[in-house]
């Protein structure tokens, strides 16, 4: 073993976001590969040569190597040593309810993965000591991209929902969601078809982020939805009052 792996240099380093421990490799590593992928959608288009191409998706990265690991010390310790933290962290940890996410990197960090699990992990024993005991081991590590994940995130803050209950009108809502009860205009408007709340009604109360930039100021509930292309029963009630009227105009009221 050179000087630059006694440094760390050349190495690999895995780290367990969770516990903070850090494991690192003795030597460094074999066969390196990062994959970088994306799912596409192939279409194709009469008299044309190459097909229209759409994006769906990306695919988390990967990357893969090939690790030895040698006990460290020939008295006192064992290839299991290194072994037993890549075997748990690649595993369901009973208190996360999860593998542990981990860090990867090697050397100065030019290859690594901020955050990721263990997707694969096989191991070739060399032969036993003549004490029976395993001193080397090749290890092939496989790394999958880990992304945190919440509806809230991916939806924009818009999945909070409230069950009515008895005296629950919108202000007070708002209070107790977000401590402003002018806010309940707001969330009024999003449910034009119910002004006053009753019991049992479900209520849409999205993250403070989605309405703090909301004007509060009068609009019509019963005339919002009346307009457009799109079939309400507001529209249908507005172009039903033209007919029996027998009217094809509207007053607006224009501001200075």
């Amino acid at each position: 073993m050179g000087l630059l792996d006694l440094l760390g240099f050349k190495v690999w380093w895995l780290q367990n976001q969770d516990t903070g421990q850090l494991l690192k490799g003795q030597f460094e590593p074999v066969d390196q590969t990062k994959n970088i992928a994306a799912n596409y959608a192939k279409h194709k288009a009469l008299n044309k040569q190459v097909p229209i191409v759409h994006f769906l998706s990306g695919e988390a990265d990967t990357i893969t190597f090939q690790a030895r690991l040698y006990r460290r010390d020939f008295l006192f310790s064992s290839v299991d040593d290194d072994m037993k933290p890549l075997e748990s962290w690649s595993k369901r940890d009973v208190d996360l309810g999860r593998p542990p996410i981990l860090s990867f990197w090697v050397g100065d960090g030019h290859l690594g993965l901020k955050s990721c699990v263990i997707e694969n992990l096989s191991a070739v024993y060399a032969a036993p000591t003549a004490l029976g005991a395993s001193r080397d081991v090749t290890v092939n590590i496989s790394l999958l991209q880990y992304e945190p994940y919440s509806l809230e995130s991916e939806s924009g803050g818009e999945t909070r929902y409230h069950r009515a209950k008895i005296r629950d009108y919108y202000e007070i809502l708002t209070f107790e969601e977000y401590g402003d009860p002018l806010l309940g205009d707001v969330i009024r408007k999003r449910h034009p078809t119910k002004p006053n709340i009753k019991i049992a009604d479900i209520i849409k109360l999205p993250s403070y982020a989605v309405i703090r930039k909301e004007l509060i100021q009068p609009k019509s509930i019963p005339l919002e939805t009346a307009y457009g292309k799109k079939e309400t029963q507001q529209r249908t009630l507005r172009l039903a009052v033209f007919d029996r009227t027998n009217r094809e105009f509207t007053s607006h009221v224009i501001r200075e």
